[in-house]
Order: structure tokens, then sequence, then C-alpha cells
């Protein structure tokens, strides 16, 4: 009887686990958008990362000796949506490096994806760098890259800032809404799915979460959130800002979750805020265009 119940769990498990593997399978890879028609000519770079898989990278690094921001994209996106930031990042007279976290884009499969994972890749690329000889970094991240880029950061030393785009405050209600959706109920069987989400990727969701990594980030924050973001709401940006007294949240009216051209129209405020918070004012050069309004 025990021997019986023992099989039909472990192979309730091994349904579980194929049902998760091929719900959160990530299956469009494309690059979205090329550098070259945004005039960006940075090297194409193999990175190595966690076990022995390869993340491509691309590497702008026009300026000898000034900080580099490495961007971190979100769930089921690649590099090339970050790219929309780059002109504006190097115009200022910082370097900016974009990257496929693994099995996304180009980068190498690794059985799945998933928020300490994005983090573990982020640091393989601040990992290359300085074997490259590069030494201060910015960290900036959207969606669940965010939530990767503030878990880097709060066991990163070597950073000047971190800047989050869209982050959630905890994968629970994330988790959630993505239960709904699929009409499957949050209690009981959606509690099962959330727990055998933290076993499959080996971790809690509380000790990820950013609201309790930010806590542990000693370097300038920015927390910028779209006012109609409609996947991640605006409140999960002041329950960010809470948990890190002296936070900047930057609300973007207008501008919802997956909105490149939304961030984009107020990257200039960002990089000023950057400027005037992330101790790169000797290294930025705010170009003589911008406008002191802070977007154009």
């Amino acid at each position: 009887m025990i021997l019986a119940m023992m099989a039909v769990f472990i192979l309730l498990g091994i349904g579980l686990r194929s049902w998760l593997l091929r719900a959160f399978r990530i299956r469009h890879r494309e690059w979205v958008d090329a550098p070259e028609p945004l005039g960006l000519h940075g090297d194409p770079v193999w990175v190595p990362g966690r076990h022995g898989r390869r993340l491509y990278a691309r590497y702008h690094l026009p300026h000898p000796g000034a900080p580099v921001v490495v961007m971190v994209h979100g769930w089921g996106a690649n590099g090339s949506h970050l790219l929309f930031m780059v002109p504006r990042i190097l115009e200022w007279g910082l370097n900016a490096v974009v990257f496929d976290a693994r099995c996304h884009g180009r980068s190498e499969d690794d059985g799945f994806a998933s928020l300490p994972r994005f983090a573990e890749d982020a640091e393989a690329v601040l990992a290359d760098l300085r074997g490259r000889g590069w030494g201060d970094f910015i960290l900036l991240g959207h969606s669940v890259g965010a939530g990767a880029a503030l878990l880097a950061a709060s066991r990163t030393p070597d950073l000047r800032a971190v800047i989050s785009l869209a982050a959630f405050s905890h994968p629970e209600p994330v988790m959630d809404q993505w239960l709904r959706q699929r009409g499957i109920p949050v209690w009981p069987m959606g509690w099962f799915i959330k727990r055998a989400v933290e076993w499959f990727i080996g971790h809690r969701f509380d000790a990820i979460a950013p609201r309790t990594t930010i806590a542990r980030i000693r370097v300038p924050v920015l927390l910028v959130h779209g006012q109609e973001d409609t996947v991640v709401p605006p409140w999960h940006g002041r329950v960010l800002a809470r948990a890190r007294p002296g936070t900047r949240l930057m609300g973007l009216p207008g501008v919802g979750h997956n909105d490149p051209e939304g961030f984009a129209a107020h990257g200039e405020a960002i990089l000023r805020w950057l400027h005037a918070h992330g101790g790169c004012g000797g290294e930025m050069h705010p170009p003589e265009s911008s406008h002191a309004a802070g977007t154009r």
C-alpha cells in the first residue's frame, strides 16, 4: 500500500514537472529588432554561463573607463527588446550591454528559465566584463529581468546603481493572476502548483522576491513603473519603495508593461536621475540636445 502511494506521488510529480515545463516554455525566440537600423555596431559576444551554457550578448563599449549599463530583459523577451535604450545611453557617455538569458533569444537552453537563473546570467555577464578590464556597472532590468537585477544587486558589491522597470514585488500575486487567466483555482490547486514551482526552481518565493532583495541593496535604486501597467499593476512599485526607504519611484503616465516606446519616451528622465544619484556625474555627459524637462 505504501509503495503504491509512493508510486502515485512520483508519477504525479513527474506529470506536474512535465506540465510546468510546457506551460513556461519560451516559444518565440527571434530578435525583434536589429542593432544596425538604430545605428548600433556593438560586438557580438558569447559569454560563458552556468552549467556550461553560452549566453549571446551585444557589447557596446565605445567609452573607455566609463560605467557599463548591463540590461536584463523580461520573461519571453530577449536582448533586442532593450536595444531602444542603447543609443541614448551611449549618447550620455556610458557603455551598454544587452544579452539573452538562458532559454531566450540566441542563448543556449538549460532545461528551464527562472528569476534566479536570470540573475545568474546577469552575474555571468558582469564576470565576463570584469575579465575584460571593466569595473563600474549599472544594472537595468525589465519585469522578471528587473527582479533579477534586484536579486543580483543584493549580492554584487561593485555597482553604481540599479534601475528597475516594472518589477513585481513578489511572485505570488503574479502567479495567482496567471492561474486565474487559465481557469485554475488559486486554492487549493494553485497553492500546490506554486509550491511545485518553488521546488522546481530550488528557491522559496519569499527569498527571491524583489521586496526582500531590494532591502539588501546598498547603492541607489530607481523604480520605474508605467501607470497603465495591467500585467504588474503600479501598486507593486509602491510596495518595493516602502521596502527600502529613500528609494525613488518614478510613475510614467500612459505607459503599460511591455511598452518599449513608452519607456523610451522617458529615457531622458531616467538618465538624468542616474546622472544625479548614480555616482556617474563625472563620467556622464548630457547631450546638448537634451531638454531640461527630462523627456523628449
